[in-house]
């Protein structure tokens, strides 16, 4: 910007040299050539200390991750919720073409059949999900374009597990241990330290209603027996 702003002051002065001077074509070939040394000059160089000029490298370990980089490890990441299984059984393909055969024509290539309706696809989906007792989840819903997709969904098997349960049941090493039940401070029985959280004044609330009956909370006061 700095060398820009720099090459147009010297234009401005040149035109207005040329404007004061007419009648003379020395000098208006004078002034032509100015312009063009103004504009096209390659030997002028960029001020050594203008910022805007100068692109700032990206360092890892100021900036932090990039949000690319975020991105790509949002979808690495695997869930440890449990979800309900399903162990698809042995005919799928020949459920699901006998109930697409309610709602869609005959066809050869039937597992093409694009499910373009919406009210069609609901029907159809519906009855599949109750045929054969498995959820399809939201998100798989707007991927499932024809009925090979939803073929595909009701053959493929669902681990009643987390991915976290599956790592406790491999081959680990004798130094490695997964604990998979939560330990939890209970002042009726960690009674060490007279029965005193490490974590006063902050009470302990478990909100899932799954595991509310298996864990019991505090509210982080030392009640003195």
């Amino acid at each position: 910007m700095a060398v820009l702003r720099s090459r147009l002051t010297s234009l401005s002065h040149v035109i207005l040299e040329g404007l004061a001077v007419s009648g003379n074509h020395r000098q208006q070939s004078l002034i032509r050539t100015s312009i063009r040394t103004a504009f096209f000059d390659s030997k002028q160089k960029e001020l050594p200390n203008d910022d805007e000029t100068q692109v700032r490298k990206i360092n890892p370990e100021v900036d932090g991750p990039s949000a690319l980089s975020r991105t790509s490890s949002l979808k690495k990441r695997t869930s440890v919720r449990t979800v309900k299984g399903y162990k698809p059984p042995a005919d799928v393909e020949e459920k699901i073409k006998q109930i697409a055969s309610e709602f869609f024509k005959e066809s050869t290539n039937w597992k093409e059949t694009l499910l373009d309706d919406r009210l069609l696809k609901f029907k159809f989906l519906t009855k599949c999900i109750d045929e054969f007792d498995h959820n399809i989840p939201n998100s798989d819903l707007n991927d499932m374009t024809s009925i090979s997709d939803i073929v595909h969904f009701f053959q493929t098997a669902v681990h009643d597990t987390s991915s976290y349960e599956d790592l406790s049941k491999l081959d680990l090493p004798k130094n490695l241990h997964i604990q998979l039940e939560a330990i939890r401070f209970d002042p009726e029985t960690d009674t060490f330290f007279d029965g005193i959280t490490a974590f006063p004044k902050r009470p302990t609330v478990v909100s899932s209603i799954k595991y509310r009956h298996k864990y019991k909370g505090n509210d982080g006061e030392h009640h003195k027996k």
